[in-house]
C-alpha cells in the first residue's frame, strides 16, 4: 500500500478476550468448513446461514453437504429462519404423539404444529416419525404452508381454488403426477415463490433432501422475506467526508462528527468544536444546506474516548457545565440540529454503567425535544453500558459492531459471524425497532517479515488502488465475509481484510434479517462509488 496508518491496539481490552492465548475466547467459530469450497454452488448459502447461526457444521469442521436431512431437523431450520418463538416449557395440545416434550426438537415441532404447517405429515396414529428423511415434496409443502400463512385469507382462497393448478400446468414437471395430491397446493406455492425448483428430469417429489439443498431453500426463503424490509441509513459526516456531500439524499439522517467532550480538570468540562479532527469545519454552511435540501435529519455527534471518562461520569459539576455547553450549540438555530448522538467509548468497568445512565438522564432532561441516539460497543468486554437502561432513554441505539481487530490471531475488524453474535446479544436488551447496526468502512493489514507481523490500517484509497495492481491475489474470505487481499513486496508478505461493497451488502442482509431499524456508516468519506450505488439500490 502506498499509504499506511499504524493501528494502536487497545491491549487492555483485548487481554480480557485473549487471556487464554486464543482469540477464540469468543463463542463463535471462525474456521471454514473443510468440505465446502469455492467451486461449490451452495457455498454462499451455507456460509451465510452459518454466520447467522441457522445451520451448524460438525466438530470435525465438515458440513457434510450431501448428508440427508430428517423431518425434525428441517422443521427446526424453518422455524429458526422465520424467527418463530418457541418455548421448551410450553405444552402444545395435540402435538405429534411421537415427539416427547424432553426431545430436542419438541419446541420447534410443537410450534410448527400449532401453526398448522406440518399436519399433512402426520400418519393415521398422529405420529411425525421425526427421524425419517424428509422428502422434497414435504419440504415444498411445509414451506408453502408457512408462506401462505402470511397471506390474506382472500389470497389464500384464490390460490387454493385455482392458483396452484395454473402453476402446476405452467411448470409441467415430467414427474408431477408422482406428487401426493394433497401436497400440490402448498408445494406449488413454494415453487411459485421461487423457493424450490425442478430440473429437466422433474421435481423429484419423493427424493430425500440433502443438507446443501436445505441451505439453498432456507437462504431463498430468508432472502424473499428480507427483500421487503427497509433500513434507515445514517451517515456519519466526519473527518474527511466532503467528497461524499452529494450522497446526502441517499440517507435518512446525517450525523455530523463536529464535536467532542473536553475534560482535563475536575469540576469543569465543555463541548469542544474547534480542535482535533472532531470539529466544525470551514464551510460547514454548505453541509447544513445540503442536508436541508435533502430533507434529512441532522444529529450532532459528541465523541469522547479518553481513560478518564469514568471520572467525568462521577464529576457532577463537570457534567452540568458540559451539558449547558452542549445545549448552547445544539439549540443554535444557525446549525438546525435535530438530534444528538452520544459516542462515549471505552467504558469497560460495570461500575460505570449507573453513572452513564444518570448522565444520559440529565442530558435528556436538558434537551427533551431532541431525539437522542447512543452509540455503544459490544458487551464482550465493555461492561459500562447498561443496554436496557440506555434503550429506555434513547430513541436509537447504534451498535458499533466492529474494531474486533487482533494482531496475533489476525482477526479482522468485523467478521460476519462475530457481528451476528454481537447483534443477537444486544437484541436481548434493545428492541430491534431501536437498534442500528454500525458498519465501519476500513481495512486491516498484516505485514509479515522475518517472522514478525505488524498491523496497519491502510487508507481506503490505497486499498482500492492496490486491488487494481498486478501481483495481487484476492477472494472473499469465509466465514469472515470480507475481501482478502494478499501480495508480496520489499516490505514482506501482506495480508489485508477489506470491508468492500460485497461484505457491506452482507451486513445489510443481516440487519434486514433481524428487522433492525437501520444501519450507520462510519464514516461517509471512506465509502466508494460502488458502496453508494449499493445503498441507492437497496
Amino acid at each position: 500500500m502506498s499509504i499506511f496508518k499504524k493501528v494502536v491496539v487497545q491491549a487492555t481490552a483485548l487481554f480480557v478476550l485473549v487471556s487464554t492465548g486464543s482469540v477464540y475466547a469468543y463463542d463463535v467459530s471462525f474456521k471454514p468448513f473443510t468440505d465446502v469450497s469455492n467451486q461449490d454452488w451452495f457455498q454462499n448459502e451455507v456460509y451465510s446461514l452459518s454466520a447467522i447461526g441457522i445451520i451448524d457444521g460438525y466438530p470435525d469442521l465438515t458440513y457434510k453437504p450431501d448428508g440427508i436431512l430428517t423431518r425434525e431437523a428441517f422443521i427446526k431450520l424453518l422455524m429458526t429462519a422465520k424467527q418463530q418463538e418457541v418455548a421448551s416449557s410450553t405444552i402444545v395440545a395435540g402435538a405429534p404423539a411421537d415427539i416427547e416434550q424432553g426431545r430436542w426438537s419438541y419446541p420447534y415441532v410443537a410450534a410448527a404444529f400449532e401453526r398448522k404447517w406440518i399436519d399433512f405429515m402426520l400418519d393415521s396414529e398422529h405420529k411425525l416419525h421425526p427421524e425419517t428423511a424428509i422428502t422434497r415434496e414435504e419440504v415444498a409443502s411445509v414451506v408453502g404452508k408457512a408462506l401462505l400463512d402470511s397471506q390474506t385469507a382472500e389470497a389464500r382462497d384464490r390460490w387454493m381454488a385455482q392458483g396452484w393448478k395454473a402453476e402446476k400446468e405452467k411448470r409441467s414437471f415430467v414427474d408431477r403426477e408422482a406428487m401426493k395430491e394433497n401436497f400440490g397446493p402448498y408445494a406449488y406455492y413454494a415453487v411459485n415463490q421461487g423457493i424450490m425448483e425442478g430440473d429437466q428430469t422433474g421435481f423429484h417429489p419423493q427424493q430425500s433432501l440433502t443438507r446443501k439443498e436445505a441451505a439453498a431453500i432456507i437462504y431463498r426463503l430468508i432472502n424473499k422475506e428480507v427483500a421487503a424490509r427497509e433500513l434507515e441509513k445514517v451517515g456519519f459526516y466526519a473527518i474527511r467526508s466532503y467528497t461524499a456531500i452529494q450522497r446526502l439524499p441517499l440517507l435518512n439522517q446525517v450525523t455530523l462528527g463536529w464535536s467532542h467532550l473536553e475534560y482535563s480538570a475536575t469540576g469543569t468540562a465543555k463541548l469542544e468544536t474547534a480542535s482535533t479532527e472532531y470539529r466544525i469545519p470551514t464551510g460547514w454552511e454548505e453541509v447544513v444546506q445540503s442536508a436541508n435540501t435533502a430533507k434529512i435529519n441532522k444529529d450532532l455527534m459528541v465523541y469522547y474516548g479518553e481513560k478518564n471518562l469514568k471520572d467525568f461520569l462521577k464529576d457532577e459539576p463537570a457534567q452540568k457545565a458540559f451539558i449547558q455547553s452542549l445545549k448552547a450549540v445544539v439549540t443554535d438555530s444557525k446549525y438546525g440540529f435535530t438530534g444528538v448522538t452520544m459516542d462515549f467509548e471505552g467504558l469497560m468497568d460495570e461500575a460505570s454503567a449507573p453513572d452513564y445512565i444518570l448522565f444520559l438522564k440529565a442530558l435528556k432532561a436538558a434537551l427533551p425535544t431532541y431525539p437522542l441516539s447512543v452509540a455503544v460497543q459490544p458487551e464482550y468486554y465493555y461492561k459500562g453500558y447498561d443496554l436496557k437502561e440506555i434503550s429506555a432513554l434513547a430513541d436509537t441505539v447504534i451498535l458499533m459492531a466492529y474494531d474486533f481487530t487482533h494482531l496475533d490471531s489476525k482477526l479482522p475488524s468485523a467478521p460476519l459471524p462475530l457481528v451476528n453474535d454481537a447483534v443477537k446479544r444486544t437484541l436481548a436488551s434493545v428492541p430491534k425497532e431501536k437498534l442500528v447496526l454500525g458498519v465501519s468502512k476500513q481495512a486491516n493489514q498484516w505485514i509479515t517479515a522475518n517472522g514478525q507481523s505488524e498491523l496497519m490500517n491502510p487508507e481506503i484509497e490505497a486499498v482500492e488502488k492496490r486491488l487494481m495492481a498486478p501481483g495481487v491475489n484476492q477472494s472473499v474470505s469465509l466465514p469472515f465475509f470480507l475481501r482478502e487481499i494478499t501480495f508480496q513486496d520489499d516490505r514482506g508478505s501482506h495480508e489485508v481484510y477489506y470491508e468492500d461493497t460485497t461484505s457491506i451488502e452482507k451486513k445489510l442482509w443481516l440487519a434486514k434479517f433481524y428487522g433492525l431499524k437501520g444501519i450507520s456508516l462510519w464514516y461517509m468519506g471512506n465509502y466508494t462509488d460502488s458502496d453508494w450505488a449499493l445503498f441507492q439500490e437497496k
